[in-house]
């Protein structure tokens, strides 16, 4: 696929780990972008990622986050965390994103990592390491999907009413069986 300078430099910005996230990111930035460049670019970009499967709209995406190099000259906050997370070599989950709005519910308790062990999860691809934010009644039906031996916890904190997350320290021996 052909991307143009702009192109490639907005698909290194976005954030998502799934072709529906990338394609709100490249909508909102359509929507309320000032410089009508910016506002074609993205648009040109959902054109040619609509007709791509998840799989292949993310390969697209990998390769310009994994190879992509900013030109010189001034850098956008959005750039400069991209450019962060190229080479922190993070792995980029799937599920809800760190800043997702879901932490930032009043309800949610808790902040889970794992991976999904079974064909048939609730949630995601055998193989898929993914993040959720749950409330109490959720983590207690996710330990229950847990002990079914559909998924793996790898991780969990506690969520706080305003977001914060504290590492729990209580269930590091849980997480090893």
């Amino acid at each position: 696929m052909e991307l143009n300078e702009m192109e490639k430099r907005m698909l290194y910005q976005t954030d998502g780990s799934e072709r529906y996230a990338i394609l709100h990111e490249l909508l909102m930035a359509s929507r309320y972008a000032k410089d009508p460049d910016r506002r074609r670019a993205a648009d040109s970009i959902m054109e040619k990622l609509r007709p791509l499967s998840d799989k292949e709209c993310m390969e697209i995406v990998r390769d310009i986050r994994q190879n992509y190099r900013l030109p010189q000259g001034g850098r956008t906050i959005g750039e400069l965390i991209a450019e962060a997370r190229q080479k922190s070599g993070a792995e980029q989950l799937k599920g809800h994103d760190i800043m997702a709005l879901e932490r930032f519910d009043p309800e949610v308790r808790h902040m889970v990592i794992f991976e999904v062990l079974s064909g048939d999860s609730f949630a995601g691809d055998k193989g898929d390491r993914m993040r959720l934010f749950l409330t109490d009644d959720g983590y207690r039906k996710f330990q229950d999907r847990q002990e079914k031996g559909e998924i793996k916890m790898e991780d969990h904190m506690k969520v706080t009413p305003d977001g914060h997350l504290h590492h729990d320290h209580s269930r590091d021996s849980d997480l090893t069986r």
